[in-house]
C-alpha cells in the first residue's frame, strides 16, 4: 500500500461526530482544558460527583499523545522508580496513594472500558517487560519484590518462558504484570468521550483557549467562539499547553516520539510471535516495544535523531531495529509512520500543581499514560467536587515546579539518545 501520513490508529477507528465549538457565553461549576485520556476522565468522574463540567479540546478528543501512543497498559512506573524513589520524593502517605493506585490502574481502564462498552480492541493478557542484557536481568529480579509490596499483580518468566511468551529468542528473563495489556488508543480516547457526554459533560472540540483571567471568585476563559466562567480550571493538556500558562509550560520536559506499523503480517506469525497479544517492552534506554495492531500489524517506534525529515527517518530506522531484533520476519515495509509529544518531569512522577487559587494542573505521565491518567482522573473527580480534601489526595498539592534550565531541557532526551543506543548495544552484546 502507499504509505500513510496519519496512525493507524486513525486509519482503523471508526470515524466520529465531530464535537461543535463553544459559541457563546456559558457557566459551569469547573472548566477542564484538554480532552485527553488524563480530562476526559477527569471530566467523566467529576459529572458523576455532581459537577456541571466544560471540557474544551483545542481539536478533537484524542487528537494528542491520548491518541498517538502505542496502546499500552501499564499498570507500573517506570522500571527505574521504585517505592524507595516515590516515598523520596512525595514522602510515605503520598507514595503509598501512588503506588496504590498505579497498581490498580490497569483494573481501572479495563474496568471503565466493559462498564461503558467502548469498542477499543482492548487486551488484557499481560504486560511484558524482559530484561535485554544479564545485568538487566538481576536488576528487574531486584524490582519484583518491591512491585508485589505496592500491590502490582506481577511475576517473574525466566528466559524460556519469556522466549515462549514474546517469540523472541534474544531477550531474558523478566517481569509480567499481569493486569496490563493494549487498547486502541485513539478508539479508547472517543469511548472516554461519549461516556463523559452522557454522564452529562459539555465537551467543545476546536476550541483553544485564549485566554484565562482571573474573574470574581472563579476564572473566565476564552475561545475563539466563546467564553466560560467557572469558579475553578483543571488543565490536563500535559506537553501541549502552549504558552497560555508559562509556569505550566516550564514544568514538564517535552519528548517527541515515533511510531510506525508494519504491513499486514502473515496469519502463521501471530501463532509464534507475541501469540497471547501481550505488548512488550524491554529495558533498554532505548526501548524496544512491540504489539499486535488489530488487523495483524507490528506496532513498533520510540525516538529518532533531531535531523530533517524525521518521519521518514523513523521508517528506516524502526523496521530496520525490528529485523534485527526479531529474526525470521518477512521483508519488512512501514505502511504508516506517526509522531506525538509526551510530557516528562525530572523524576519521572506525575504532579498536581495549583497555580493560582482554583486554578490547577495535573501533568507529567512520563510514557505512562494509558493507565495512570485513566486511575488518576477518577480521584479528580471527587477532589474537584470538594469530597476529597488537598491532604487526603492521591498526589501532594504543589506550587508550579519549573525544569532548571528549560530552555534546553527539551531538547535532552534527542540529545542523549545516542548514548543510550550505544550502552544498550554495548550490554546487549558483552553482557
Amino acid at each position: 500500500m502507499t504509505e500513510a501520513t496519519g496512525s493507524l490508529w486513525e486509519a482503523i477507528t471508526p470515524p466520529a461526530p465531530p464535537f461543535a465549538p463553544l459559541d457563546g457565553a456559558v457557566t459551569a461549576d469547573v472548566v477542564i482544558v484538554g480532552a485527553g485520556f488524563l480530562g476526559l476522565s477527569a471530566a467523566l468522574h467529576a459529572a458523576m460527583a455532581g459537577l456541571d463540567v466544560v471540557l474544551l479540546e483545542s481539536h478533537q478528543p484524542g487528537f494528542g499523545a491520548s491518541g498517538r501512543n502505542t496502546g499500552f497498559v501499564v499498570p507500573s512506573l517506570k522500571a527505574s522508580i521504585g517505592p524507595t524513589d516515590v516515598v523520596r520524593a512525595m514522602g510515605e502517605t503520598h507514595a503509598d496513594r501512588l503506588l496504590r493506585l498505579v497498581a490498580g490502574s490497569g483494573a481501572e481502564v479495563f474496568g471503565l472500558i466493559a462498564r461503558h462498552g467502548i469498542d477499543c480492541g482492548a487486551v488484557q493478557n499481560g504486560w511484558l517487560q524482559p530484561a535485554h542484557s544479564r545485568q538487566a536481568e538481576a536488576a528487574l529480579r531486584g524490582r519484583l519484590p518491591r512491585l508485589l509490596q505496592a500491590g502490582v499483580d506481577a511475576d517473574w518468566l525466566d528466559r524460556d518462558a519469556m522466549a515462549a511468551r514474546t517469540g523472541i529468542a534474544g531477550l531474558h528473563g523478566g517481569i509480567r504484570v499481569a493486569s496490563g495489556g493494549q487498547i486502541t488508543p485513539l478508539a479508547y480516547a472517543r469511548g472516554l468521550a461519549r461516556a463523559a457526554v452522557a454522564a452529562g459533560v459539555r465537551l467543545h472540540g476546536d476550541s483553544p483557549v485564549t485566554a484565562l483571567i482571573p474573574d470574581g471568585a472563579g476564572w473566565r476563559l476564552s475561545t475563539p467562539g466563546g467564553q466560560v466562567l467557572a469558579r475553578r480550571v483543571l488543565m490536563t493538556t500535559n506537553a501541549l499547553i502552549g504558552d497560555l500558562l508559562p509556569d505550566l509550560r516550564a514544568s514538564v520536559i517535552p519528548a517527541r516520539v515515533f511510531q510506525i506499523a508494519t504491513q499486514v503480517m502473515p496469519g502463521s506469525l501471530r501463532q509464534s510471535l507475541l501469540p497471547d497479544m501481550a505488548p512488550v517492552a524491554d529495558t533498554r534506554r532505548h526501548t524496544f516495544a512491540l504489539r499486535w495492531s488489530p488487523d495483524g500489524r507490528l506496532v513498533t517506534g520510540g525516538m529518532v535523531p533531531p535531523l530533517p525529515g524525521r518521519l521518514a527517518l523513523a521508517r528506516r530506522q524502526f523496521a530496520r531495529r525490528l529485523a534485527r531484533l526479531v529474526p525470521g520476519l518477512p521483508p519488512i515495509r512501514a505502511d504508516y509512520a506517526w509522531t506525538g509529544v509526551i510530557a516528562g518531569t525530572l523524576d519521572f512522577l506525575p504532579r498536581m500543581m495549583r497555580l493560582a487559587p482554583g486554578l490547577e494542573a495535573a501533568i507529567g505521565c512520563n510514557g505512562r499514560g494509558v493507565a495512570l491518567t485513566t486511575a488518576l482522573g477518577r480521584e479528580l473527580g471527587p477532589w474537584l467536587a470538594g469530597r476529597i480534601p488537598d491532604d487526603d489526595f492521591v498526589l501532594p498539592v504543589t506550587a508550579a515546579r519549573p525544569v532548571p534550565f528549560r530552555r534546553i531541557a527539551g531538547l535532552g532526551p534527542d540529545l542523549i539518545l545516542p548514548v543510550w543506543s550505544a550502552h544498550d548495544a554495548f550490554e546487549a552484546r558483552f553482557r
